[in-house]
């Protein structure tokens, strides 16, 4: 990222005017999750990327001293998941001196991966800090998978899948869907099961970055909805866990799941279902900037200016993020589970310019 992106997301945040906003917030709760992305760098450049352009720099990046005292801020909070990502978290030179710092720190500590880089010598080197490594799979064969992420990496995937389960390491995988892969949602099922791994995990593409250069096409709402509804029954037909990162799904496909968020909206916004930024989570990008996430980059402070602390209470945008459940617009806001789910804000705004607009990717 550009040393003056700080200053551009800020521009960004203004346009969602957190002055129009009601005063009411949700409860806060504890800092459960943090995603921190410890590089931009990466080795693939995948149509349906978050960023516009692969970068070749880690000039911006924090360094090894800024990187632990960020991992010590969280862990004040007593945050139960670190979740390090990229660009491609390996690539970072920091990467090993980062996961032996963080060791023990955290009830899970989780790397996201392309696999690329991947050997036996590496899972087992993994396997000495993290609890869990996500390795990405964006199709049920190499075809599929190699047209979003280059030649041979479906193979190369696949194999450090191997490696790390050798090694003793959990290893969870997550599709991207779109319309290019919706229809391989058994196959990647049966995938899985090959694979030896007690899950499979979806999510939709989100139209920016790259997914928007390219014109990656996203699902309608019924598309979604019998692509996630297919892949559920399908694996529970085979003792293999599916879910998505959409809450609403997991409303609709999910007893359990359902009379929780049943519960959650009988409280009536005393607490909060569905997206946690701002409620017990937050995003960090690798130049120590906190944007609402990953695929909504709106400013939220700057950890070499503030601290977590001050960011977390005091900051705009995180306010902002607590009240959005009392400002949505269209269906959502009309929807008995705005409370335990209020859709995708990022989905959102991507698609209409507007983060309280309706997700247009719901079905309920």
């Amino acid at each position: 990222m550009a040393s003056d992106q700080p200053q551009a997301l800020g521009a960004h945040a203004h346009r969602v005017h957190p002055h129009l906003f009601s005063k009411k917030e949700d409860h806060m709760t504890k800092l459960d999750y943090v995603q921190w992305d410890i590089t931009s760098i990466c080795n693939l450049k995948c149509l349906h990327c978050r960023e516009k352009a692969t970068l070749s720099s880690v000039a911006d990046d924090l360094s090894l001293e800024e990187a632990k005292n960020l991992i010590d801020q969280i862990v004040a909070y007593q945050t139960h998941t670190l979740s390090i990502a990229g660009g491609e978290p390996l690539l970072s030179p920091i990467i090993w001196q980062v996961l032996e710092y963080a060791r023990g720190k955290f009830k899970r500590l989780v790397v996201s991966s392309n696999g690329t880089t991947i050997d036996h010598e590496t899972a087992i080197r993994l396997g000495e800090f993290v609890t869990t490594v996500q390795v990405s799979i964006d199709g049920a064969n190499a075809e599929t998978h190699d047209r979003m992420r280059g030649q041979g990496n479906f193979a190369k995937a696949v194999q450090a899948i191997g490696f790390l389960q050798d090694a003793g390491v959990t290893v969870a995988t997550r599709m991207t869907l779109h319309k290019g892969n919706s229809e391989e949602v058994r196959e990647y099922v049966d995938l899985a099961q090959s694979l030896g791994l007690p899950d499979a995990y979806l999510r939709r593409v989100i139209p920016i970055g790259n997914a928007k250069k390219y014109g990656l096409v996203t699902l309608t709402a019924q598309e979604l909805k019998k692509a996630l509804g297919t892949a559920i029954e399908y694996g529970r037909s085979l003792s293999i866990h599916v879910a998505s990162a959409d809450y609403f799904c997991q409303i609709a496909f999910n007893d359990v799941a359902r009379a929780k968020a049943q519960k959650i909206q009988a409280m009536g916004g005393q607490h909060i279902g569905g997206c946690a930024i701002g409620h017990s989570s937050f995003y960090v990008m690798q130049n120590g900037v906190i944007v609402y996430c990953p695929y909504l980059p709106v400013f939220c402070g700057d950890l070499r200016k503030e601290t977590l602390e001050l960011i977390w209470k005091n900051s705009p945008m995180m306010r902002v993020a607590r009240s959005l459940r009392h400002n949505l617009k269209g269906k959502c806001a009309a929807c008995e589970y705005k409370f335990a789910c209020g859709g995708c804000r990022a989905y959102a705004h991507a698609t209409t310019g507007d983060i309280l607009a309706e997700d247009s990717g719901c079905w309920l």
